[in-house]
């Protein structure tokens, strides 16, 4: 009797272990990666292994950083095969943020208006198309007018058929028609608010128009005050997507040489330097500064830039003899991390998601690149993401100098 007591506790505890073990949760970013030191956890069986299974058996295998899949797409971590390369000769020049002029937009009225109601200011995100400002204007209650009959008469000679009303009444109604609609979208109606017109009470709103956003992005000036009237031409608004930004760094006709469109390019914005290339490149000298304006086109980023901002810029020349390195393996500057003794190193994967701290022998740089030694070729390091590596292994409290 005792003994099926016992039997059926065991039975009942082994149980609720599984159950347990089961409901552990594995689907955080700290739970998909894990800081391995497999000196520590061979230390018991070492003790009983023979003399040729020695310590330095696992010193290849220690500190790893292991990392699924989704792990890595979360935190960025890419990863590149190191191949011989030079680091290019490159022209280093201050350059200032300009925005990207085809992702930006004046808006402007396009007669003589006044200031009815502002709808957008400065500092907004707006979409295209999206209502700005209401203007009010003679003219233009005018053409809305013409714009009415025009349209009722089209539509009215429309129905009753050429055959009926006679070719030269219908072709004057379809030009009447036309030449309204024209005028209003000369005076800076879009076709949304020009169709509603013909179905829409005009009382109360007779000579009103809506500006609308012609880009999606940032309200970067809006110099106008309700009840000004405002002339034709005149900027009520700016807007820029700031994410998309070019810069302009003037060079010396000597510099300028062997640069051309689609050169590549880095720029430094704070801390970090960015990819971009040459986008244009101007043929005739500024006449004031004596140099020759060149235009790069920098990768979005998640921070935004602002117009007016210094850089300094690093151009490839493409240019034979031109003072390039010899071969050696280059990185990004954000593949670098520096440890704790402050020692540079880099992230090796040696295996499929996992990932081992290696100092490197830190060479030159231009422009964002630097070259390294230390490695064979095809060796796989990690280029995007090392900054989060860097700070799993410190959690961990791991030293790579006492392994």
């Amino acid at each position: 009797m005792k003994l099926s007591t016992t039997l059926t506790a065991i039975a009942l505890a082994t149980a609720s272990a599984l159950v347990v073990a089961q409901e552990e949760p594995t689907n955080s970013l700290t739970d998909q990666s894990k800081v391995v030191d497999t000196q520590s956890s061979h230390d018991h069986e070492s003790e009983h292994n023979e003399s040729d299974h020695s310590e330095s058996d696992h010193s290849d295998e220690a500190g790893l950083i292991e990392l699924s899949a989704d792990a890595m797409k979360i935190a960025g971590v890419e990863v590149n095969v190191l191949t011989h390369q030079g680091l290019p000769a490159t022209v280093s020049a201050p350059g200032e943020i300009i925005l990207d002029q085809y992702a930006s937009a004046d808006v402007t009225p396009l007669i003589d208006a006044v200031v009815i109601k502002r709808h957008a200011q400065l500092g907004d995100e707006v979409t295209i198309g999206q209502s700005l400002v209401t203007l009010a204007s003679v003219e233009v209650a005018e053409a809305q007018g013409d714009y009415r009959l025009a349209a009722n008469e089209w539509n009215r000679v429309k129905k009753l058929g050429k055959s009926t009303v006679g070719a030269q009444r219908y072709t004057k109604a379809q030009v009447s028609f036309e030449q309204a609609r024209l005028t209003l979208s000369a005076y800076g109606l879009d076709d949304k608010q020009i169709q509603a017109l013909a179905g829409r009470d005009l009382t109360g709103s007779l000579g009103q128009f809506d500006l609308v956003a012609p880009v999606a992005g940032t309200v970067l000036q809006d110099s106008f005050r309700l009840g000004e009237r405002v002339e034709a031409g005149r900027q009520l608004f700016l807007i820029a997507d700031e994410s998309r930004v070019w810069v302009q760094a003037n060079l010396s006709p000597v510099q300028a040489k062997g640069i051309e469109v689609g050169s590549v390019a880095s720029v430094n914005l704070g801390e970090h330097w960015h990819n971009g290339k040459v986008i244009q490149k101007h043929h005739m000298l500024d006449e004031h500064t004596r140099t020759i304006p060149v235009r790069i086109a920098i990768e979005p980023g998640k921070e935004h830039h602002h117009a007016g901002e210094f850089v300094q810029v690093a151009i490839a020349v493409d240019a034979e003899n031109a003072g390039g390195t010899a071969s050696t393996f280059v990185v990004t500057e954000s593949a670098l991390m520096q440890d704790d003794q402050g020692s540079w190193t880099v992230f090796v994967e040696v295996k499929e998601g996992h990932f081992q701290q290696v100092p490197i022998t830190r060479g030159a740089s231009r422009g964002g690149q630097i070259a390294i030694s230390g490695f064979a070729e095809g060796t796989r390091v990690v280029t995007s993401g090392a900054f989060y590596l860097a700070a799993e292994l410190a959690k961990s409290g791991f030293d790579i100098h006492n392994h």
